[in-house]
């Protein structure tokens, strides 16, 4: 019995380990967050922030990254998408309501809603929301606005959530992107212009 127990607790303490830091790690391929009180009277502007760590190599164009954003409304619909050059310790900031959601394909502008961000390596030195072969983690964050009472809002800053990135989700997004980009002739494509927020 006591060699049972020796030999068991080992692995048991192993496997702890092993999960625990699985269970932490975070690769930050695939991110997202919601978005609230958007193109809102009154309210202050939501912005996207990413940054590139670095990770790949610290110059230009060997360590750029792309940030492929896919901004869904509360209706679960995908309303523009865009993927964004981020060059090594680079910071890109993007306005909820001018670079994100003004310019939908149905031209409906939404208040609330999700961000998803795709990270991925160019592909030919350019980035494309349809295409992301190579997956490599860059860290975001996004400004929240609360609506405190009608005339008065507040606003919290978040780091984007690290997700798990299945085939089909993976699929979809890109599918939706491109015939939505196809489809708009312009409209449906959010803008990469740093807002400078």
């Amino acid at each position: 019995m006591s060699k049972l127990v020796f030999t068991v607790l080992p692995i048991l303490a192993i496997a702890l380990v092993l999960g625990a830091s699985a269970a932490m790690a975070q690769d930050n391929v695939y991110d997202l967050s919601y978005y609230s009180n958007a193109n809102t009277t009154g309210a202050p502007d939501g912005v996207l922030r990413l940054v590139n760590d670095g990770n790949l190599s610290a110059t230009s164009p060997a360590g750029d990254v792309c940030a492929a954003i896919y901004v869904f409304d509360n209706r679960e619909e995908l309303n523009e998408c865009c993927s964004c050059k981020i060059t090594p310790n680079g910071l890109l900031a993007l306005s909820v309501n001018k670079n994100l959601t003004n310019n939908t394909l149905t031209g409906k502008i939404p208040t609330r809603g999700v961000i998803k961000v795709l990270s991925s390596v160019p592909v030919a030195g350019v980035c494309d929301p349809t295409v992301s072969p190579v997956h490599i983690g860059i860290r975001g964050w996004l400004t929240h606005i609360q609506q405190v009472t009608a005339t008065s809002f507040a606003q919290t800053e978040e780091e984007l959530t690290d997700s798990t990135l299945g085939a089909a989700e993976y699929a979809d997004l890109i599918e939706d992107c491109s015939v939505e980009i196809e489809l708009g002739s312009g409209q449906g494509q959010c803008f990469c212009t740093d807002s400078g927020q």
